[in-house]
């Protein structure tokens, strides 16, 4: 698959899902438990295994696939966010879990004073505190996490009434939810642009209106992100027009200003070595060259200069038949004498 491709990760994981079935049954060593995400594989093995022997094992499995160990330290390891340990209380024995960030976290988020919706900044706290909850074994642990990440987010200005409200509510709401009572409502979603304290207030009006006129319907107000820095400025140095693809050009010969009008969805020039019969690739003659209003009028003029300076592009289009109407009506209203006044798309206006 092309690098960064949607299908690239599918393919991937039922690939490695095949294989790891027919491995893990072959295996000198059956685990306690084996549990994977994308590369990253949680193995439970008895404490007398020879990791040695069980990774050289994995290892001589596919030629294009390596697999690396780290075993736990102090009774305790990290997988993906989580530090799972043993956990030894009395007859008790099981393992507890825990968020895990590493060394290199930042602890940068979203700042209380950006200009972004509201919800939007409080939902980054919301989002810390569910995925604390689910993931923390005990509320030893939760109340650890909640204590580093308030610290985290008041160093990111954001007010300790505003964060201490949320996890009175959040804490709440997970201990006892709250179920909603009536029939389910479509969605209408509302698209807007971010003003500030005026699009709370318009969204708040919206949401009224709309319990109003469309009860049935469930209204939500988004807001959409305005003008960034990047839009300012190119981030990619701009396409040479020669590689260009999906456009109107326009020959214009250097001897008698005479002038042709075509398009072509590949790029322009391949287009134009074409009409110059010459090949693209290495701009030698072609033997077999195909019929060239634009060639046979430089032979006729004796213009030996003739080469892609003469190209301009006039227009661009995202499909075959806008091409066609847009090379028609620039036909029309130039009239170039190479054309003949015709295009390969009749229109009637």
């Amino acid at each position: 698959m092309a690098m960064g491709s949607p299908l690239g990760p599918l393919f991937a994981n039922i690939f490695l899902a095949h294989y790891e079935t027919q491995w893990l049954l072959d295996s000198p060593v059956k685990p306690t438990l084996y549990r994977r995400y994308v590369d990253d594989t949680l193995w439970f093995l008895p404490s007398d295994v020879d990791i040695i022997s069980l990774m050289n094992f994995m290892n001589s499995r596919h030629p294009n696939m390596r697999f690396t160990y780290e075993c736990e330290s102090n009774d305790s390891i990290n997988f993906i966010g989580l530090t799972i340990k043993h956990n030894q209380n009395g007859n008790l024995h099981g393992f507890e879990t825990s968020i895990y960030r590493k060394p290199t976290s930042t602890s940068l988020f979203t700042n209380f004073n950006s200009f972004t919706p509201l919800a939007y900044r409080l939902s980054v706290f919301k989002c810390l505190v569910y995925r604390a909850y689910h993931l923390c074994s005990s509320w030893n642990s939760f109340h650890e996490e909640v204590t580093c990440i308030k610290s985290m987010l008041l160093r990111n200005a954001f007010p300790s009434w505003i964060l201490d409200r949320i996890i009175k509510f959040a804490v709440s709401n997970f201990v006892q939810p709250s179920v909603k009572y009536g029939p389910h409502k479509d969605r209408l979603y509302i698209g807007l642009p971010y003003l500030g304290k005026a699009s709370d207030h318009i969204r708040r009006s919206i949401k009224l209106i709309g319990r109003q006129l469309v009860p049935h319907k469930e209204v939500i107000v988004y807001f959409k992100p305005g003008l960034r820095i990047s839009n300012f400025f190119r981030i990619k140095d701009p396409t040479p027009a020669d590689l260009r693809s999906h456009v109107v050009y326009e020959f214009t010969c250097a001897t008698c200003n005479s002038s042709y009008i075509g398009q072509t969805s590949r790029h322009l020039r391949q287009r134009i070595a074409e009409h110059l019969g010459i090949s693209h690739l290495t701009g030698i003659t072609m033997k077999s060259q195909s019929h060239s209003n634009i060639r046979d009028h430089c032979v006729l003029c004796k213009d030996s200069t003739c080469s892609s300076r003469n190209f301009t592009i006039l227009a661009r289009g995202n499909s075959e038949l806008e091409l066609l109407v847009k090379e028609r009506l620039l036909i029309d209203r130039k009239k170039p004498l190479l054309n003949g006044n015709s295009g390969s798309l009749e229109l009637l206006l």
